[in-house]
């Protein structure tokens, strides 16, 4: 797309929201001006230095008023201020002028009530995202569909809460031995397909052994073809079954597939991760937070390769937990409130 295509859309874009936001501004400040002018009525009628609400000069009250109904119609400060002008006009003793100012007044509440919900504001959404997330896509499409992933540091318990969760949902469970164990057995298939072709080898420049693995790889390096065969499998798994999955970039894989999940960061503080994996492994502590050190740096490389994502950093995923507040089991109960599955 050229720039100036782009720049056309942003235009188009900005005077859609310019419209709006004008129609909206215009909205709120005509019904700020009845508030205000019910709010001066009602003092002269009561005639108390103590009846006035809105004090001051008129165009600041004005515009403080409306941006107030602009921003946060529905709000408490909004209702607050307006039911002052209320009680104050239930005072009045002449039940005439006591019943005009009061049907003025519920007119006005009548018109904040039918404000739309957001009146004014700009959304935090993107659809873009929110299409992916299971509780909309289970909405949306009447689908049952559950697949989490989790990322983790090391030392943070992640393993041990997806491996309770899976337990708890009655889902399968994958992580990199299990997806290490499917990618043998998909490249044994692949070299069972390459022994039953017919292919001449025979040429001296040719090695049969380079010439298989050529093949399986797809003439990647083997590490590559290791990620682009979980991808794949992922893919195939995410068809027909529900599951967990704790890493190898499951999260982004899914979204780049359209592929409705659930994307979970657990994390905790350094210090409490080195000491469980001196507990679990029986080693010193400072071996325990190297180990953590360079894991956790292994892990952000990959996940930058091969996503171009940030690891760790929180708006990639839809719940971050740090795990030493809650510990595993509230942990795995907390994401199972998120996904409502807590009943």
């Amino acid at each position: 797309m050229s720039d100036n295509n782009i720049n056309n859309i942003d235009n188009s874009i900005n005077n859609e929201n310019k419209s709006s936001n004008d129609d909206a501004k215009t909205i709120a400040y005509n019904l700020a001006k009845k508030i205000y002018e019910l709010d001066s009525n009602v003092y002269e009628s009561v005639g108390s230095e103590l009846g006035r609400v809105f004090i001051g000069d008129a165009d600041k009250c004005l515009d403080k008023l409306s941006a107030l109904i602009y921003t946060n119609p529905h709000g408490y400060l909004l209702r607050s201020e307006v039911a002052l002008v209320g009680n104050m006009a239930r005072t009045i003793k002449d039940k005439e002028v006591k019943s005009k100012f009061m049907r003025q007044y519920n007119d006005i509440l009548n018109e904040i009530a039918e404000l739309p919900h957001g009146f004014g504001s700009v959304d935090i959404l993107d659809t873009s995202i929110s299409e992916l997330n299971v509780s909309n896509f289970h909405r949306n499409n009447n689908d049952n569909r559950m697949i989490i992933c989790i990322s983790r540091t090391e030392g943070s318990a992640g393993t041990d809460i997806g491996f309770a969760l899976a337990d708890k949902l009655r889902l399968n469970y994958y992580d990199a031995e299990i997806f290490k164990d499917l990618v043998i057995r998909k490249d044994a298939e692949k070299d069972a397909r390459w022994k039953s072709k017919k292919i001449d080898l025979s040429h001296e420049m040719i090695n049969p052994e380079k010439a298989r693995r050529f093949s399986r790889n797809h003439g990647l390096p083997a590490n590559d073809a290791a990620f682009f065969n979980e991808s794949e499998i992922l893919r195939e798994l995410a068809e027909k079954e529900d599951f967990i999955v704790i890493g190898r970039c499951a999260d982004v894989i899914l979204k780049n597939n359209n592929i409705p999940h659930v994307s979970v960061f657990i994390t905790a503080p350094v210090q409490q991760r080195a000491r469980r994996i001196m507990e679990l492994e029986k080693i010193p502590y400072s071996k325990a937070l190297k180990r953590l050190v360079k894991l956790d740096k292994k892990r952000e490389r990959y996940y930058k390769f091969y996503t171009n994502n940030i690891w760790g950093q929180a708006y990639n995923y839809d719940l971050c937990i740090n795990s030493a507040s809650y510990g595993i089991d509230e942990a795995v109960n907390l994401i199972l409130r998120v996904i409502n599955r807590d009943k």
